[in-house]
C-alpha cells in the first residue's frame, strides 16, 4: 500500500476524496476503540473488587453487564478494522496503526562505465519511445546485458518519480529467486506490510499490479531464467517501464520487445580496453593492445579482465599479456581476476542444459573451422539431423551457439575453447576421435563436388589439421588426396600449400617417406608460385634428401627438377642448369614424355633467362615435337618459351607469332595464369618496337591478373615491367613507383635475386635524368614455367 497520496492525485479529486474517507473511517476506528479499552480496563477493576467514587458507588453491580457489554463492541470494532484493512487491498493492515509516508525507492546499482553500447542504448532508447512497457535485453554471458540495463535506466531514472526497484534474479545460478519473494520485498519497499507465509503467488502479483497501476515506477529484473519467473513481476501500468535482462532469449512475455548483444566490434572493443588500462599504454603498444582484443574475442567481460590486469601490473606490456593468451590451452586460465573468471559465466550457462544439449555443445561446439553447418554437426555429434538441429536451436536461445545464417552455426574463440574444454573432460579419448573421424569421413564425400569444397573450403583445413594432431594419418591422408584434384583455381597455390603442408606431417609422424617425398614437392611448388624463393628452395632441398634416401627413381627425378626450379628462380643458374638436366636424364631412361616436356620447358626458360637463345631453342623445340595433340597448358608455355627466345636471337616475326599461338591457348583454356604471361611476353615485344602504350596496357592486364590470382612473383614481374616502359618515356616519377613497388613485393617475398634486379634499374634510373629506350635483354627477366 503506498500510504501517503499519489503526486498525480490533485486535491478535491473522486479518488482524493475516497482516500480522505478512508483516512478519516480509520482515525474514528482508532478512538473508538482506544475508548473501549480504557472503559473495559474500569469496569474489570470494579468487578474485581476496586471502588467506585461515592457518587458512582450505588452502581458498582453494573460492573459485569458492562464487561459482557463492552467485549461485545471490541469484537465488532476487531471486525470491522479487518473489514476496512481488506477495503483498502492490505492483506495484513495492522487494526492499531495508521498509514505512514514512504519515500520512493530507489534501489538501481551503481551506474557502469558503459563503452562500445552505444547503438544499443539508442535501439533501447527507441523501444521505450515506442511506448514498449518491457524490454527484454538476452545475451551470452559476459556480454554486458547488465551493464547495458542498469546505464539505460540511470539515464531515465528522473522519467519515474514513484520510484526505481531492482533485484537480482540468480537465473544463471543453480537456485534462481523465487517470484513470491521478490514480490513481497517489492510490496514492502513500496510501503505495504506482507506477512511472508500470506498470499499465494497469483494474489501477491495481483496486489502488485494494483499497487502500481497507476504509478510511473521502473523495474530492473536483471539475470532472469525464463518467462515464468517474470511474468509475475511485470508492472503493468501505464506509466511503468520493465527491463529484463536474461542469458537466455525470452520472447514471450506480454508486450515485449527483445534486443540481443553481440560481441563488441574490434574498434569498440579497443576503446574499452583503452578505458580500463588507459590512453598511454595501449598506444604505446597498439598491435599488442590489438592482439588482446581479438584473443578476448570482443567479449566484455574478458576485455574488462585483461584490462584490469595490465592496470594492476604497470610494468606489463599488452604485448607480453597477449603472448600468454596465444596458447589456447592456457588462454582460459589466464582469463581470470579474483572471482571473476570467463570460464566460470560459460560453466554456469553449461550446467543449465540438459544432457542432450551438452553432447551437443560438446561435440559441435568444439567442431574445427569458424563455420559449420547441420549435417556436418550431426555427424560430429553421431545422431540424426532433426534431434542436432532442434538442439541447436536451443543452444542459440541459450546463446551458446550463433546462428549467423538458417543454414550455418558458429561459435567465438572462447566459447569454443570452453566446449573443448568440455569435450577434453567428459568425453573419453576413444569418443573424440570418432566424433572426428566421422567428420573427415563426411567431408570427404562432401568435397566430391566442386561446389562442396566451395562450402567446406576452410573447414577441410580445420578438420585436417586436427586429424593429423590426434594421429588421425589416414584420414587425413585420403582427405587431402580427396580435396587435391579439385584445386585448379589460379589462386589454388596458398591453399594447396596449406594442404600438403598437413599432409606432410601426417606422413612424418608415422615415417612414410614416399607419403612425405610427395608432400614435400607440393609444398614446395606452391610457394613458388606464391613467389616466396627461400622457402621453395629449402623444402625442395628436403624432398630430394628425402628421394634419395627411399630409392625411388621416378620419385627422385620429380624431386630433382623441382629443386632445379626453385634454384632457378633463387638466381642461382648453373645449380638450377646441373638438376635439371639430371631430372631430364631421369625422365628418359623411364620413357615419361610428359615430364620430360616439363623439364625442357623449365630449361629453355633458363637458358632464355641468361640470355642464350641457342640452348632454349633447340631444347623447346624437341618438347614442341614430344606435345600430344590434345592441348594442354604445356602447349602454351612451350611456345611463350620459343616465343621469347626467338626475341632474344632477334627473330621477331617468329616471337610474335609463337605468342599468338600461346594466347590462343589460354584463350581456349581460359587459364588465368597462362594468360598473364601471355601479356608479359607480347608487352615486351610492344616495348621493343617503342609501342609503349600497347606495352603499358599489356602490363597492367598482367599485374591484374596476378594480383587477383595472388601469384607474387608475375605481380612483381609486372611492376618491373611498367617501371621500365616509363623510364623508357622519360616518366621518371612512375618509372620509381613501379620499381619501388616490385622492390617493396620482392623483398616481401623473400626473393633478393630479383629485388637486386629492380633495384640496379631504380639505381640507373636516378643516375641519368633520361630513360635510355627499353631493351629485353636488360629489363625482361624471362618467361617463367607452367604453374
Amino acid at each position: 500500500m503506498i500510504a501517503s497520496r499519489r503526486r498525480d492525485d490533485p486535491p478535491g479529486s473522486p479518488r482524493d476524496d475516497g482516500n480522505h474517507r478512508r483516512r478519516t473511517t480509520a482515525l474514528l476506528l482508532v478512538t473508538v476503540s482506544s475508548l473501549s479499552s480504557v472503559g473495559l480496563a474500569v469496569v474489570v477493576n470494579v468487578a474485581t473488587g476496586g471502588e467506585l467514587p461515592a457518587p458512582l458507588a450505588a452502581y458498582g453491580w453494573l460492573a459485569w453487564p458492562m464487561i459482557a457489554a463492552l467485549t461485545v463492541v471490541g469484537i465488532g470494532l476487531a471486525l470491522w478494522q479487518h473489514r476496512l484493512g481488506q477495503t483498502n487491498g492490505s492483506p495484513v493492515a495492522p487494526a492499531s496503526r495508521p498509514a505512514e509516508t514512504v519515500a520512493p525507492p530507489g534501489e538501481l546499482p551503481v551506474a557502469p562505465r558503459l563503452i562500445g553500447r552505444e547503438a544499443e542504448l539508442a535501439a533501447v532508447a527507441e523501444l521505450v519511445a515506442q511506448r514498449v512497457p518491457v524490454v527484454v535485453i538476452s545475451a551470452a554471458a559476459g556480454t554486458g546485458k547488465s551493464a547495458l540495463a542498469v546505464s539505460y535506466a540511470h539515464r531515465v531514472r528522473e522519467r519515474f518519480p514513484d520510484g526505481q526497484l531492482y533485484v537480482t534474479l540468480g537465473g544463471s545460478g543453480p537456485l534462481p529467486v523465487g517470484a513470491r519473494d521478490v514480490l513481497i520485498r517489492f510490496l514492502r519497499a513500496l510501503g505495504g506490510e506482507v506477512e511472508e507465509r500470506r498470499g499465494t503467488l497469483d494474489e501477491l502479483s495481483a496486489r502488485f499490479r494494483s499497487v502500481v497501476a497507476d504509478l510511473r515506477l521502473l523495474l530492473v529484473l536483471d539475470d532472469a531464467h525464463e518467462a515464468a519467473q517474470v511474468r509475475p513481476l511485470i508492472a503493468a501500468g501505464a506509466g511503468c517501464l520493465t527491463i529484463v535482462t536474461s542469458r537466455r532469449l525470452i520472447g514471450d512475455l506480454p508486450g515485449s520487445a527483445v534486443l540481443t548483444l553481440d560481441a563488441l566490434l574490434p574498434g569498440p572493443a579497443l576503446e574499452l580496453l583503452t578505458a580500463t588500462v588507459g590512453a598511454d599504454r595501449i598506444t604505446a603498444d597498439s598491435s599488442g593492445a590489438r592482439r588482446l582484443v581479438e584473443v578476448c574475442a570482443g567479449l566484455p567481460l574478458a576485455l574488462h579482465i585483461v584490462g584490469s590486469r595490465l592496470r594492476a601490473r604497470p610494468g606489463w606490456t599488452p604485448s607480453a599479456l597477449a603472448d600468454q593468451l596465444t596458447d589456447e590451452s592456457r588462454r582460459l586460465d589466464e582469463l581470470r581476476l579474483a572471482d571473476r573468471t570467463v570460464r566460470s559465466a560459460f560453466q554456469s550457462a553449461y550446467e543449465e542444459l540438459n544432457d542432450l544439449d551438452r553432447l551437443v555443445f560438446r561435440r559441435a561446439g568444439s567442431h574445427p573451422g569458424v563455420f559449420f553447418g547441420i549435417e556436418s554437426a550431426a555427424h560430429r555429434c553421431g545422431l540424426d539431423v532433426s534431434v542436432v538441429r532442434d538442439s541447436l536451436d536451443r543452444l542459440v536461445d541459450a546463446f551458446l551457439v550463433e546462428a549467423p545464417t538458417p543454414s550455418s552455426y558458429r561459435l567465438h574463440d572462447l566459447l569454443r575453447l570452453f566446449a573443448g574444454e568440455m569435450a577434453e573432460r567428459q568425453e573419453t579419448p576413444g569418443d573424440r576421435a570418432a566424433c572426428l573421424i566421422r567428420q573427415v569421413d563426411w567431408l570427404r564425400g562432401r568435397v566430391g563436388s566442386g561446389e562442396g569444397l566451395v562450402v567446406e573450403r576452410d573447414n577441410v583445413l580445420a578438420a585436417l589439421r586436427a586429424a593429423v594432431a590426434a594421429g588421425l594419418t589416414e584420414q587425413a591422408w585420403a582427405l587431402v588426396e580427396a580435396v587435391h584434384p579439385l584445386l585448379t583455381a589460379p589462386d589454388d597455390h596458398s591453399y594447396r600449400l596449406h594442404l600438403w603442408r598437413s599432409a606432410e606431417q601426417a606422413a612424418a609422424a608415422t615415417g612414410n617417406d614416399r607419403r612425405r617425398v610427395r608432400a614435400l614437392r607440393w609444398v614446395s611448388h606452391s610457394y613458388g608460385l606464391s613467389g616466396e624463393v627461400e622457402p621453395e628452395l629449402a623444402t625442395a632441398r628436403e624432398a630430394v634428401a628425402v628421394a634419395e634416401r627411399l630409392g625411388d627413381n621416378r620419385e627422385l627425378a620429380q624431386t630433382v627438377r623441382r629443386l632445379g626450379e626453385a634454384l632457378r628462380a633463387n638466381g642461382r643458374p648453373d645449380e638450377a642448369e646441373t638438376s635439371l638436366l639430371r631430372a631430364l636424364r631421369l625422365f628418359q631412361r623411364s620413357h615419361e614424355v610428359e615430364e620430360e616436356i616439363e623439364v625442357r620447358s623449365a630449361l629453355g626458360i633458363l637458358y632464355n633467362t641468361l640470355g642464350r637463345p641457342e640452348r632454349s631453342i633447340p631444347v623447346l623445340k624437341r618438347a614442341a615435337a614430344l606435345l600430344t595433340a590434345e592441348e594442354s597448358a604445356q602447349h602454351g608455355y612451350v611456345f611463350l618459351g620459343l616465343a621469347a627466345g626467338h626475341k632474344i636471337a632477334g627473330r621477331r616475326a617468329e616471337a610474335v607469332a609463337l605468342t599468338r599461338r600461346a594466347f590462343a591457348v589460354a584463350d581456349r583454356l581460359d587459364d588465368e595464369f597462362l594468360r598473364g604471361y601471355c601479356f608479359q611476353e607480347r608487352g615486351w615485344l610492344a616495348a621493343e618496337d617503342g609501342r609503349h602504350q600497347d606495352a603499358e596496357q599489356d602490363f597492367r592486364a598482367m599485374l591484374e591478373i596476378f594480383t587477383r590470382i595472388r601469384h607474387g612473383a608475375g605481380a612483381g614481374g609486372a611492376h618491373h615491367a611498367l617501371g621500365a616502359v616509363a623510364a623508357a618515356q622519360g616518366r621518371q616519377e612512375h618509372a620509381s613507383t613501379a620499381y619501388r613497388a616490385a622492390i617493396a613485393l620482392y623483398e616481401r617475398l623473400g626473393n633478393v635475386e630479383l629485388a637486386n634486379r629492380v633495384r640496379s634499374s631504380l639505381v640507373a634510373l636516378t643516375s641519368s635524368a633520361d630513360g635510355d629506350h627499353v631493351r629485353a635483354g636488360e629489363t625482361d627477366p624471362g618467361t617463367p614455367g607452367p604453374p
